[in-house]
């Protein structure tokens, strides 16, 4: 649907500059692309919509959403990450073949990865980016490394032995060595090197939030806790599942009771109240600003 005032919401050259709330593959072609540079790696989806809250939904037509080796029978996703303040997106570019981030007001792109081999491609664990939306994290079970970018300086990183990346600021991140479950344990790392043990998991733990100031703990009952001092500070819905967070404050979480199609309820971690945001259900969906 395409509203009267959209012109009111896009910058010069009709960029659009509302906050993205969430992205999801564009559905799969009956075909396959395998990019030649690549031919070890198929390509086999390429394609994101990101929905915004009024007006025409942006198209990453460059954008790889699933991929997988010769060796390999099952496709995989590629990962996609939107900034909390929902304007800037990263994503695997198909005619480059690395990651870019790009800026939806004002349509600048930069790499924020080298060229990544077959290998590396189909090995991508995790996408983060930091609470101010400058810095982005790259990770990859291939050598177990992680690209670090900072989007305003275009200084890029590489943290060896980091698998994967669950959150970081200008200066750290959150991030695990071992990879699929084996030896798990999220570490603070630094980037002059050093590092600190946070806590071990059986799985691998995907629930910290943007500014990396709180977790979410998934026994019984599902709470929120304080990163610095492991104090509970909210406990969720038991009704509610698959919770992701949403920036900062914010969580999301699947309500399979509704009957609507708006499967998806934010939660404010800082005052337990739900916020109903009309997003259906999808299983690949990657959130951005939900409100």
């Amino acid at each position: 649907m395409v509203f009267v005032g959209l012109a009111a919401c896009q910058g010069a050259f009709g960029r659009n500059i509302q906050a993205v709330t969430y992205g999801e593959p564009t559905s799969c072609p009956s075909g396959l692309f395998e990019p030649g540079p690549a031919a070890e790696t198929v390509i086999d989806c390429v394609g994101w919509t990101l929905h915004v809250p009024f007006g025409t939904d942006i198209e990453l037509s460059t954008a790889a959403s699933h991929a997988r080796s010769m060796s390999m029978y099952d496709t995989g996703l590629i990962p996609i990450e939107i900034t909390p303040d929902g304007h800037r997106v990263a994503y695997l570019d198909v005619r480059e073949l690395r990651y870019l981030a790009k800026d939806l007001r004002s349509g600048f792109t930069r790499p924020i990865t080298p060229r990544l081999t077959p290998e590396e491609i189909v090995a991508i664990t995790s996408v983060a980016s930091s609470a101010d939306s400058r810095h982005f994290a790259v990770s990859t079970r291939e050598n177990r490394r992680t690209f670090v970018t900072d989007f305003e300086t275009g200084r890029t990183r590489t943290l060896n032995q980091v698998c994967w990346a669950y959150g970081l600021t200008g200066d750290s991140l959150m991030g695990s060595a071992g990879c699929d479950g084996q030896d798990v344990s999220i570490d603070a790392i630094r980037f002059d090197g050093t590092a600190t043990r946070f806590r071990s998991e059986e799985e691998r733990p995907c629930d910290m939030s943007a500014d990396l100031r709180w977790y979410i703990d998934f026994g019984k009952p599902t709470s929120v806790y304080e990163t610095a001092t492991g104090r509970r500070v909210r406990v969720l819905p038991s009704e509610l599942s698959e919770f992701q967070w949403a920036g900062a404050d914010i969580l999301v979480a699947r309500d399979a009771d509704i009957q609507d199609g708006d499967d998806y309820i934010a939660i404010d971690a800082r005052t337990g109240e739900l916020i109903s945001i009309g997003i259906p259900y999808s299983d690949s969906i990657v959130f951005g600003k939900v409100r």
